[in-house]
């Protein structure tokens, strides 16, 4: 392991402090929870800051998204998707309730799906770029894409029970 330096401890901190916001969103898109898209991100800047000295004259960006999608990954397959809670949440004003309910509908994506249409829309990356995040041909990044808009429009479009 690389011997810490003031510098080094710099450049981490500024990378951490660029990208944070960025990979909270995409993390809270792609679990639905805001708690455990913080678990998430805080999860991915550790794995970051322990290899940080190997990653940062490379791609550091790459890796970051790497790593967090595949701590999403993890978390999707170790949890259930429902989460307790003491109380009944408040009724919510219209635009929070558009955004639970896009929210909710991107939760029922395939977890493949999800990514893509994080990394796409949220993280605003290219097809090839998704593609080399995920490990995948840029034909089934497209593929995927176009599956996935066309369930988000479809389950959108429903109506909503109890209106």
């Amino acid at each position: 392991m690389a011997f810490r330096t003031p510098q080094w401890e710099s450049e981490f901190t500024e990378f951490f402090l660029g990208r944070q916001r960025t990979l909270m969103r995409t993390a809270y898109a792609m679990l639905g929870n805001p708690a455990a898209a913080e678990d998430a991100v805080q999860t991915t800047f550790v794995a970051i800051y322990a290899r940080w000295p190997r990653i940062r004259t490379g791609n550091p960006e790459a890796y970051a998204r790497r790593a967090l999608i595949n701590t999403c990954i993890a978390v999707w397959r170790s949890r259930r998707r429902e989460f307790a809670t003491d109380r009944v949440p408040e009724q919510p004003v219209a635009a929070d309730h558009q955004r639970a309910e896009l929210v909710d509908v991107l939760t029922q994506l395939p977890e493949q799906d999800r990514a893509v249409i994080a990394l796409r829309f949220l993280e605003d990356l290219s097809v090839r770029e998704v593609a080399q995040v995920l490990q995948l041909p840029e034909g089934t990044v497209k593929s995927r894409t176009a599956r996935a808009l066309a369930r988000l429009e479809t389950s959108l479009a429903q109506p909503i029970e109890g209106n």
